[in-house]
């Protein structure tokens, strides 16, 4: 039989550290907490990974006549441009701080009703960024000279298959931007443009200068079916002693002019010339057919014929048309017109 240890020394053998401690608690509250320390360690590895660097972004502001002010004029086209020095591809969104809607993309346009200073703010992600623009009234020119519009030279009226040329000769024009407005049209530069319509129909041709979509001008263009070939000159015929009485020459036959057509967004861009005075309801008349009592329906519930709404609309450049949709009869006359507005706007105008 082995002999017996002292006391002392059985003591000293069975220390443990934190016995006492786990001899009290149970395991599980142990492993609790080893657990959650393990989730707080991911976590603050996962934000250190995703913390977005928000100094890598500037907003530049420029427009085509006022690139280096540092003040703009009511009513001018801003270019609000997000430089991002990463070169990279983000989601930006734009706030003007003049209550109208918000606005996406790393280049946006924005023009400004009133005069005063307006906070800009960009928000991409986590970061956001802020420039302050100033908008002023612009200074009355004592020299009279009117806001012209560029004017597209060419003809109105042009046959199927045949090469038409349309010009602009604005002095003060360094850029011209030419397009069809239909579905996948190109676009195209300088100062002559030469199209080859390959059916007939109506056509809408749009320019802009300079980069000023302000002063954007139409020229619509009736394309008529390819006239018929001409007959090859005959051969002298022999000399036949019976008389022959000649035929009367058969009439052409009649082309029958196509009807203009117009689009809603076409419409929607006249009707928005009507808030500027710069179109009147008879503008109208040859897509109605003459109907200028055709009747409107706006935003689903008041009703109105179009030549009294045009009267309620002249001038009032506070009339913000978000969304026109035409019906049409059958020879393609705008017989129904619905209009949706922007209510919040047109306090005191309707």
């Amino acid at each position: 039989m082995a002999p017996r240890k002292p006391e002392n020394e059985r003591k000293v053998n069975s220390f443990r550290p934190f016995g006492k401690i786990a001899s009290h608690v149970d395991p599980m509250v142990l492993w609790t907490f080893f657990a959650l320390f393990l989730i707080s360690g991911v976590l603050l590895a996962f934000q250190l990974d995703t913390k977005e660097d928000c100094s890598n972004t500037d907003i530049i502001l420029s427009h085509v006549q006022n690139t280096n002010s540092k003040a703009y004029l009511v009513g001018e086209v801003i270019t609000f441009n997000a430089t991002n020095h990463d070169k990279k591809t983000n989601n930006y969104t734009w706030e003007f701080g003049d209550s109208s809607n918000k606005a996406t993309g790393q280049q946006v346009y924005h023009s400004f009703n009133k005069a005063g200073s307006y906070m800009v703010t960009l928000s991409s992600g986590k970061c956001s960024w802020t420039k302050e623009v100033l908008v002023t009234m612009p200074v009355e020119n004592t020299g009279g000279k009117p806001d012209i519009f560029p004017v597209i030279e060419g003809p109105s009226e042009a046959f199927a298959g045949r090469p038409v040329t349309f010009t602009n000769k604005t002095s003060s024009a360094t850029q011209w931007s030419w397009r069809l407005l239909q579905d996948n049209a190109e676009m195209h530069s300088g100062a002559t443009v030469t199209y080859t319509f390959s059916s007939p129909g109506e056509r809408t041709l749009s320019l802009i200068i300079n980069g000023d979509s302000a002063h954007m001008v139409l020229k619509h263009i009736t394309v008529f079916p390819a006239r018929p070939a001409a007959p090859e000159h005959t051969p002298d015929v022999p000399f036949n002693p019976e008389p022959v009485q000649p035929k009367a020459p058969e009439p052409p036959p009649a082309v029958e002019k196509p009807k203009p057509s117009i689009s809603d967004d076409e419409f929607k861009y006249l009707l928005t010339q009507v808030t500027t005075k710069q179109k009147t309801a008879a503008d109208f008349a040859q897509y109605l057919c003459n109907n200028l009592g055709t009747k409107v329906v706006l935003n689903g519930n008041d009703q109105d014929n179009f030549e009294h709404f045009c009267s309620r609309i002249y001038g009032k450049k506070k009339f913000k048309i978000e969304r026109v949709n035409l019906t049409k009869d059958a020879n393609g006359c705008v017989n129904g017109i619905l209009i949706m507005y922007d209510r919040k706007k047109l306090l005191g105008i309707f």
